[in-house]
């Protein structure tokens, strides 16, 4: 993964106000692949990122309709 090529990415593609539930799904998963990513490589800051991970999965799974946040 390039993870400057996923941020600029993800700046790119941010949803607007009033986006569908799918492209707001779609969008964090992928913001939660990019921190999961970033916690793999360890560091000072991988708990963080961890944190940052399962953060965005819950709010893919809550924006498409799966989960209750």
């Amino acid at each position: 993964m390039n993870v400057l090529i996923e941020m600029t990415a993800l700046c790119l593609s941010r949803p607007a106000r009033g986006a569908s539930a799918e492209a707001l799904a779609s969008w964090y998963a992928a913001k939660a692949r990019l921190h999961d990513h970033l916690a793999g490589l360890g560091g000072p800051d991988s708990a963080r990122e961890h944190e940052l991970a399962v953060a965005a999965h819950r709010r893919a799974q809550v924006a498409a309709g799966g989960g209750a946040g």
